[in-house]
């Protein structure tokens, strides 16, 4: 008779948080290292085709000098990224490079090696947001920013200036991990709408999409209600908009259609003074039911409303309007690319060129956001406490030997480097107090990349 062992088996132990996270950071490494392999360079070529008879100056190659130069502070400047490449792989002809990104396809490969790039981080890191923010998932900003280039340009990039050129680049930036996950170009003279609207054919479920004035649109809060996803924008001061209802401490009061004018006339405008509204924008079946929260600034300075499709039980209407003011850090973002690189002007006047380039600077500034999230992770640090542009200036010095490391085919390398160099990211770019000068409403909200 066989009796069954009851037996003092021991028992897997799940895996701590600080284990998980250094799963992911360890992931992450990896993925970050794939996407600069010759065998993943070679399918983005041949998906874009791009440099099909891989000379000397091979995609990969050329992938590789374009980070170097960003992270080295040269970026939209031929002769410059040139100067890296003789230095790395011996001399080449001026002329035969250039034309390796005065091409369509080159826009095509670099794009796509951008966004390979943010997917492989996004699905690695495991990056959540918290606080109020924790019932998105993600928090979107996007914003424009302008790129000086070459009068000769005028044809292809006309300028808002008479006689000048420039072009104008749209952006997508993630709070959750600090990461820019979209990207296009166009004119200067181009709207930004219409850039947005083919930059982000759909709304994702669960997002929070942060905007300025220039991308108010009726419909847009309509397709974001039918895709499940969430909008916070600020409100023109020519859109009407009809009262219907308003919250009143805790109780919800409806109101009889009155003008958003009418009502202020018996609300206190006092500084500080809150506003959460119902209103509905259009009329007949081509209205929508929206939240409106405002607030006083007192003085001249007025009031500012906010429309949203956020519910109450979400976010208050003081955490919205702190909320908005997240949008700031894609300005931030911005002046830190600037200041840090020549991304805000061209020495080129080629927008095929342009753009190709642009993108390539961007994939440096994401390898280097890209190890901030990896130092995070491996050494159980928030995320919020690396200082994005810090980090910038910490991963410069190893800029050489990052670029080098990304040749070569030994993964051991890469790895050695990752560890290094995201040592000295929580030693040296770590913030454990932040002043108190500077609010930290990212921190306070709950969007940690920010």
């Amino acid at each position: 008779m066989q009796t069954q062992a009851s037996g003092n088996r021991p028992r897997r132990r799940s895996p701590t948080c600080k284990q998980q996270k250094q799963a992911r950071a360890g992931a992450a490494t990896e993925q970050l290292g794939r996407v600069f392999t010759p065998a993943v360079v070679d399918e983005l070529r041949a998906e874009a085709g791009y440099n099909p008879r891989q000379r000397h100056a091979t995609a990969h190659r050329l992938l590789a000098v374009v980070v170097e130069a960003f992270l080295f502070g040269q970026t939209l400047g031929f002769a410059r990224i040139r100067a890296f490449f003789v230095r790395r792989f011996g001399s080449i002809r001026p002329r035969a490079f250039q034309l390796r990104f005065k091409q369509p396809a080159a826009v095509a490969f670099f794009r796509a090696a951008f966004n390979r790039l943010t997917k492989a981080v996004l699905e690695s890191a495991g990056l959540r947001l918290g606080g109020p923010l924790a019932a998105f998932s993600d928090v979107l900003a996007y914003d424009a920013t302008g790129q000086r280039v070459p009068p000769r340009g005028r044809p292809s990039l006309p300028s808002c200036v008479d006689g000048r050129a420039g072009a104008k680049c749209l952006v997508g930036y993630s709070l959750k991990t600090g990461l820019i996950t979209e990207a296009s170009h166009d004119a200067e003279t181009a709207s930004e709408l219409p850039m947005w609207r083919k930059l982000v054919p759909a709304l994702r479920r669960g997002v929070l999409y942060l905007m300025d004035l220039a991308f108010l649109e009726r419909a847009l809060f309509v397709d974001a209600r039918a895709a499940g996803a969430h909008v916070l924008m600020r409100l023109k001061s020519n859109v009407k908009v009809t009262v219907i209802g308003h919250l009143a401490g805790r109780k919800h009061v409806p109101l009889p259609s009155w003008s958003l004018n009418y009502y202020l006339r018996s609300a206190p405008t006092r500084r500080g003074t809150l506003y959460d509204l119902d209103v509905r924008w259009g009329r007949g079946h081509h209205a929508v039911d929206l939240r409106l929260v405002g607030i006083s600034l007192g003085g001249k300075r007025g009031l500012r409303f906010y429309l949203t499709t956020v519910p109450r039980d979400v976010m208050t209407a003081a955490q919205l309007v702190e909320g908005y003011r997240l949008r700031w850090l894609i300005e931030f973002l911005f002046r830190e690319m600037k200041q840090s690189s020549d991304i805000g002007r061209s020495a080129t006047a080629d927008a095929d060129a342009l753009q190709a380039l642009t993108y390539g600077a961007m994939i440096g500034h994401l390898l280097v956001r890209s190890l901030r999230v990896v130092a995070a992770l491996r050494h159980d640090v928030p995320l919020e406490q690396l200082r994005p542009l810090a980090c910038l200036h910490i991963v410069r010095p190893f800029a050489d030997a990052l670029v080098g490391a990304l040749l070569r085919r030994k993964r051991i390398v890469w790895r050695g480097l990752v560890v290094t160099i995201t040592a000295a990211l929580v030693e040296f770019a770590r913030e454990l107090k932040p002043s108190k000068s500077r609010p930290r409403i990212a921190l306070t909200l709950g969007a940690r990349g920010g």
